[in-house]
């Protein structure tokens, strides 16, 4: 499968260009006829035009260098040479840390770059090797400016790179499980279900565990709703001029008591409605807290899941964390960690029983259980 990018960096040179000389022509003939900060505000917004014109240009430039990106059955090929698959140690779509922030579920993040990470002494002609994580690796591609979908990427990737497409951090290897499992690679390669692979471990034919908040939701409504009615009823005495309770000073401290009362009523409320729940069974995971509605995860949806530290954060606390195959995203918002989207779905001291979660979930994942490096 043939991957090329002048189309879309031809089409984003011309946009930029064109809009940014009509708006340096709008500038310009608003400096003309604007004095004082008018005619400064008009000079700001044609240097912005210029710089629209000269990144508008750049990308035109780059769409008229040849580029060419083939992966198929003999390995990832650029126009100046390529590699084959005995030559890759691995590939992944790397996600950057700036870049997760724009939405939960990714559906409006940047798209990612492909890393190629190539075997000791392998070369790719044509790009710079960096260091990241101790591993050479080759930025590859940015799939925003390929002219295919990044579903057409992750397709190929998926059905020529087999495990050695990687869907988790690489320092994560394989839970030791029963079963024929002989892919034991790092990384998490998201094809050992698929055919011709090695399945992964059968799960165990025992019923789902189901693990639930810790707090109990009902008393702290309860306990806020009480709250809530003495502030109001306090706060009464203040617009009739009689204070049976106390002297004013006090009295006015009610409508403070009142509002705080309300407040966490309609977030215990909520707790209450939507309760903090984990499920844990053969077909898969399912989580549910009140920020949003249950997500239900399939095991083919998963390429690894472990009990863990929240990557990039300095909390001690343990979290349950999930990676999705490449081209599934959950509805949950993510971390980035080693360029992979990370899920931590619920941190485990909110839960009860929270040390059985670990045993749970090494269970049913079988070898999708991760055991950090």
């Amino acid at each position: 499968m043939e991957f090329t990018r002048s189309g879309r960096l031809r089409a984003n040179g011309r946009r930029r260009t064109g809009w940014g000389l009509a708006v340096g022509a709008g500038a310009i003939v608003w400096a003309v006829l604007a004095n004082g900060q008018g005619r400064d505000s008009a000079y700001l917004l044609m240097a912005l035009a210029a710089l629209g014109v000269l990144t508008g240009i750049r990308e035109l430039r780059r769409a008229a260098h040849p580029f060419s990106l083939r992966v198929d059955e003999r390995g990832i090929t650029l126009l100046d040479g390529g590699l084959g698959w005995g030559q890759i140690e691995g590939v992944a779509l790397h996600y950057r840390a700036a870049d997760h922030g724009d939405s939960d579920d990714g559906t409006t993040a940047p798209p990612p770059h492909l890393h190629v990470f190539p075997t000791d002494g392998a070369e790719l002609p044509g790009l710079r090797a960096s260091f990241t994580g101790g591993r050479r690796v080759y930025d590859v591609a940015d799939a925003a400016e390929l002219d295919q979908d990044l579903g057409e990427l992750i397709e190929a990737l998926t059905r020529y790179a087999g495990p050695r497409f990687e869907g988790a951090p690489h320092g994560l290897r394989r839970a030791v499980a029963p079963g024929p499992v002989t892919l034991q690679t790092a990384g998490f390669g998201p094809l050992t279900d698929a055919a011709g692979f090695p399945r992964a471990a059968e799960v165990p034919a025992v019923a789902a565990r189901t693990f639930t908040a810790r707090h109990n939701s009902g008393a702290r409504l309860l306990l806020a709703l009480a709250l809530a009615v003495a502030g109001t009823a306090a706060t009464i005495p203040l617009f009739t001029g009689h204070f049976p309770w106390g002297p004013e000073p006090a009295a006015a401290l009610a409508p403070l008591g009142a509002t705080l009362g309300w407040c966490l009523s309609v977030l215990s409320f909520r707790r209450w409605a939507r309760p903090l729940r984990l499920r844990i069974g053969p077909d898969g995971l399912a989580v549910q807290n009140f920020a949003a509605p249950e997500v239900a995860i399939g095991w083919d949806q998963v390429v690894a899941v472990t009990v863990a530290r929240r990557p990039g954060v300095t909390e001690k606390h343990l979290w349950l964390l999930l990676w999705p195959v490449p081209g599934h995203s959950i509805d949950l918002p993510h971390d980035i960690a080693d360029g992979h989207r990370t899920y931590p779905l619920v941190e485990l001291r909110r839960l009860r029983d929270s040390d059985e979660v670990e045993r749970t979930a090494r269970c049913f994942a079988g070898s999708r259980y991760a055991e950090p490096a």
